[in-house]
């Protein structure tokens, strides 16, 4: 299945479009009195903070003292929603440094399971050099096979041995039957299914809501029988249902979704929409359709709904730029939704719009101008590299890069030089994503310019705004024996963000020589975690391309992982409609999440 609402993450033109705002996480803490959660039994209090969410007074502070308990049932829910509300919100990131950074395997293997569960893109998070950085999975594994103690945990692997000691939590209250069923459904165990069964039949509020978010599992298999029974129940189990669909879309309920849509609780109608875009295709668009004909207040939701759609839905999106959105932000969030699926018989009003005055929908047109790549387009593109604005100019280098000429390629190597970094980045990413080999000798100057030093970016492989790591990845895919040896020596970069992408870049590269593997065999014994598990996973790329190089090479010996704890910054995590706001450097939006 693509990517949950997967037009939201089309990088630096949505990162600088979409801006968070609401309840929060860290700064939140201490506004008004702490509430009694120590007060509460251990059950009531984590299905309270479930529900309360971080920006409640003390809740922090309660959940996550309730890592360190003997029971756990509660060590594991307690890692579980920490790592939820992080999800929500990149400031609440930090917050979930203490599961990451603990001794229990229990403790980080459900944090970082939820984590990748609940992002739209499947990352997880890895503690790096006092910073918490967005990492692909796989990253995770590479460091298990490396016996790093920040390696991926198997959730279930972990809970097996602990199944009696959970299932006793059966026959307690109602709270703690549920919560010992929600852990132990990773398991797909039995007496888990029965419990939530009988709970949905008959339980009620937070406990009700509990086991409607369980029973979608994917070892639990209960969604298609149990979330139609949970749904006619009031509205925070109405909010549970569409929580799950939005997660684990289920095209078999998608007339849920559907009655959600008219529902008075706005949060379900906000998941409601994104669970019928996460549905792949499975559900139609004419629901969606009807509610930008209406005066619904979600019609932003609408829109990237119907992007996530697909092609069904692309005729609904022109038709409705056609007649003119009500608003600047409802403009390019429908050019947005609709560029991975426009054709060249849009490039005539796409080029229209780079004369608008927002640079914000000039910006989304090149970029649905460059998923088109059509070289009709290239002459509007090459004008556009010449705009005020730093962010338009940065997605006609990326159009640029994806329309692929030689004559578009000089105009890239021209913008290497461009004073912002978003710009040079994007026209490095641009060389890269056509292979122009010619620019690697450019590509290789700018890699050498300086970094700033301890800085980080919010998610490995994020180039947009960082030029040196741009050119790094781009002669990685231009590959040859002169980028290869290059990418080699930048092994030894002072900086650990240039050694991990110069890692990640070799394996790119395919190049399989003597010299390369023994530079990712070496770069194996890093002190810093992440450049250790990306020289993992290029050697294996590597040696997957050249098995006549011999048998591969067994991983390193991890060193103490550097997991100092991250300050957790202030937060706000409900999205809503806001204006957006320019960001520097701009970071990939992540597409939007449940309520």
């Amino acid at each position: 299945m693509r990517s949950r609402l997967t037009v939201l993450a089309l990088g630096t033109v949505a990162a600088c479009m979409i801006m968070t705002v609401g309840g929060g996480c860290a700064q939140e803490q201490g506004r008004g009195k702490p509430n009694d959660y120590a007060a509460l039994p251990a059950a009531t209090r984590l299905l309270t903070l479930e529900i309360d969410g971080p920006q409640a007074p003390g809740a922090l502070e309660a959940l996550t003292a309730l890592l360190q308990s003997d029971d756990p049932v509660y060590r594991a829910e307690a890692a579980q929603t920490l790592a939820v509300w992080a999800s929500m919100n990149d400031a609440c990131l930090g917050n979930l440094v203490p599961a990451l950074a603990s001794n229990d395997p229990l403790v980080r293997g459900i944090a970082q399971a939820t984590f990748i569960e609940q992002n739209p893109h499947g990352l997880g998070l890895l503690l790096v050099n006092g910073n918490v950085v967005k990492v692909p999975a796989n990253l995770l594994k590479a460091l298990a096979q490396l016996g790093d103690p920040q390696g991926y945990v198997d959730p279930a692997a972990v809970i097996m041995p602990m199944t009696d000691l959970m299932r006793k939590h059966f026959d307690g209250t109602p709270e703690e039957a549920v919560l010992a069923a929600d852990v132990l459904a990773r398991t797909g165990d039995a007496g888990a299914r029965r419990v939530l069964v009988r709970i949905v039949s008959t339980g009620e509020g937070p406990v009700l809501a509990k086991a409607a978010r369980a029973c979608v599992r994917d070892d639990m298999e209960l969604g298609p029988t149990l979330l139609p029974v949970a749904f006619q129940n009031g509205p925070l189990t109405r909010r549970a249902v569409m929580n799950a669909l939005v997660i684990r879309p289920d095209p078999r309920l998608k007339n849920l979704p559907i009655k959600g849509l008219t529902d008075a609780d706005v949060t379900v109608r906000h998941n409601a929409i994104r669970a019928l875009g996460n549905m792949d295709g499975g559900a139609s668009p004419k629901e969606l359709a009807a509610l930008l004909s209406s005066k619904s207040e979600e019609k932003a939701d609408v829109l990237r709904a119907l992007g996530a759609i697909g092609q069904p839905a692309a005729d609904i999106l022109r038709e409705y730029i056609r007649r003119g959105p009500e608003s600047e932000q409802l403009e390019f969030t429908a050019i947005l939704a609709l560029s991975a699926y426009a054709d060249r018989d849009d490039i005539p009003w796409l080029t229209n719009r780079l004369r608008s005055p927002s640079k914000y929908v000039r910006a989304a047109a090149l970029t649905a101008l460059g998923r088109i790549a059509n070289p009709e387009a290239q002459a509007a593109v090459v004008r556009a590299t010449s705009d005020s604005d730093p962010l338009v100019r940065a997605m006609a280098a990326k159009a640029l890069g994806q329309i692929g000429t030689v004559y578009g390629a000089q105009q890239l190597l021209v913008m290497l030089n461009d004073p912002d970094s978003l710009v040079a980045s994007m026209a490095a990413w641009g060389l890269g994503h056509m292979a122009y080999a010619e620019a690697a000798p450019a590509l290789m100057k700018l890699a050498k310019q300086a970094a700033p030093v301890g800085a980080a970016p919010g998610r490995m492989g994020e180039v947009q705004g960082w030029p040196q790591l741009a050119a790094l990845e781009a002669l990685g895919h231009i590959g040859g024996d002169a980028s290869t040896a290059f990418l080699r020596e930048r092994l030894a970069a002072p900086l650990w963000l240039l050694r991990a992408t110069a890692a990640r870049a070799l394996g790119m590269a395919g190049q399989a020589s003597p010299e390369t593997l023994k530079a990712l065999e070496t770069a194996q014994q890093d002190p810093v975690n992440i450049v250790r598990a990306e020289a993992c996973l290029a050697l294996q790329a590597l040696q997957a391309k050249a098995p006549e190089s011999g048998p591969p090479a067994k991983p390193a010996e991890a060193k103490p992982a550097e997991a100092k704890p991250a300050e957790a910054k202030p937060a706000e995590a409900k999205p809503a409609e806001a204006k957006p706001a320019e960001a520097a450097p701009a970071k990939p939006a992540e597409p939007a999440k449940a309520n």
